[in-house]
C-alpha cells in the first residue's frame, strides 16, 4: 500500500469513528444542535416530573411532580430569573401571549402557565410576586415558583436540559424554551421561545382528538 493510500485509509477511519460518535448524541443525525436534540429526546421519551420541593409566589409549597393537580391540567412552562434583561423577556412575552390566547379559547380552565426561577437566592416568593405583577400575570392561570433548597436546583435544570452559567456580572447566560407538560405530569415537548403560537396550535389539536 502506498503512502497516499495509507493516508486516505487513515482519514476514512477517523471519519467513521467521528460519525459513530456523533450518531447517538444527534439522535441518528436528526439533531445538529442542543435545542433540537432536546426536542427530539422529549418527543421520543417524555420525562416524568420528579418530587422536587417547590414554593410559589403565594408561599404555597408543592412537589414539582404534583404540578398538574387533581384536575390534571396541562402546563406550559419556562425557566428564567427575574433580573434577566434579554432572553427571559422573550419567554415572558410568549407566556403573556398564551395567557391572553388561552383566556379566549376553550382551553381556558385546562391549561396553566408556569415560570420556574433558577435563581432562588434572589427570586424569593416576594420577588416572584413583584415580577408576576410587572408582567400582568393572573395568579389563577400563571404561576411563578422556585426550588426551596439549593440541592434541588441541579435536578430541576437537568430535567429541562437547561444550561445556566454565571456571566461574571451578577447574571446568567442560559438557554431557553417553552415546555409542554401533560396532565399526567410528564415533560413531553419543547418549543422555541419565539413560537408560542405553535404551543397553542398543538394543544388545540390534541384537545380536538380527545
Amino acid at each position: 500500500m502506498t503512502a497516499p493510500q495509507k493516508t486516505s485509509l487513515s482519514l476514512a477511519l477517523i471519519l467513521l469513528l467521528f460519525l459513530a460518535a456523533l450518531y447517538p448524541v444527534t439522535h441518528g443525525f436528526r439533531a445538529l444542535s442542543a435545542d433540537t436534540a432536546r426536542r427530539i429526546a422529549l418527543a421520543d421519551a417524555p420525562r416524568p416530573l420528579p418530587d422536587l420541593p417547590m414554593i410559589d409566589a403565594q408561599f404555597r409549597q408543592f412537589p414539582l411532580s404534583g404540578l398538574p393537580g387533581p384536575s390534571g391540567r396541562w402546563t406550559i412552562a419556562t425557566l428564567a430569573y427575574t433580573r434577566c434583561i434579554d432572553i427571559c423577556r422573550t419567554s415572558a412575552s410568549g407566556l403573556a401571549f398564551l395567557q391572553q390566547a388561552l383566556q379566549e379559547s376553550r382551553l381556558r380552565d385546562r391549561v396553566q402557565l408556569l415560570t420556574l426561577s433558577f435563581d432562588p437566592a434572589f427570586d424569593t416568593p416576594e420577588q416572584l410576586r413583584r415580577y408576576a405583577d410587572q408582567l400582568g400575570a393572573q395568579p389563577a392561570h400563571w404561576r411563578f415558583a422556585t426550588v426551596t433548597r439549593s440541592s434541588a436546583l441541579k435536578p430541576m435544570l437537568d430535567l429541562f436540559d437547561a444550561i445556566v452559567l454565571p456571566d461574571g456580572m451578577g447574571g446568567y447566560d442560559h438557554n431557553a424554551a417553552l415546555f409542554l407538560i401533560d396532565g399526567a405530569g410528564r415533560l413531553m415537548r419543547a418549543y422555541d421561545v419565539n413560537q408560542p403560537d405553535l404551543v397553542l396550535d398543538d394543544l388545540l389539536a390534541m384537545e380536538a382528538l380527545q
